[in-house]
């Protein structure tokens, strides 16, 4: 637990201090007030998320996707920082099955560190032979505000 408060606590002082870019209300465009609740992450896909620490203002989730497997369709209605901890291929579908742009940086290393809009529905699969795994924390308030510059 002190552990998982720890990364928690680190990845929102990283969250804070990125520049305050202009981040889209959602992946799609839509507003996630309006998204249906039955396809919560952590209700639609719950093999995948794992809630590992919760509490007022942020929810930490281990993702994991086995090889060959595809997700059940579903979305993330909070802006979020995902640090993924290994890289595997994956392909990202929308709710009608169309393929997505993965959000990835071209330089890939890990732990990978994404700050991400509410994404709308979508279905991750692993096309490679390892499993995938991150860590994905969920700022219920949304991003905190910037900290003084350093």
């Amino acid at each position: 637990m002190a552990i998982t408060r720890w990364l928690a606590a680190a990845l929102i002082s990283a969250a804070a201090a990125q520049a305050p870019a202009q981040m889209p209300v959602s992946t799609d465009g839509t507003d996630p007030n309006t998204w249906d609740l039955k396809l919560e992450a952590r209700r639609a896909a719950p093999r995948n998320h794992k809630v590992i620490f919760e509490n007022q203002d942020i929810r930490v989730l281990s993702v994991s996707v086995q090889p060959g497997e595809q997700e059940a369709l579903h979305h993330h209605r909070r802006p979020s920082v995902m640090v993924i901890d290994s890289l595997v291929k994956l392909e990202d579908y929308d709710a009608r099955g169309k393929p997505l742009k993965l959000p990835l940086p071209d330089k890939l290393e890990v732990p990978l560190v994404l700050r991400l809009p509410p994404q709308a529905a979508h279905s991750i699969r692993n096309v490679d032979s390892r499993p995938f795994h991150a860590i994905r924390i969920e700022f219920k308030n949304g991003f905190p505000p910037p900290g003084p510059a350093k």
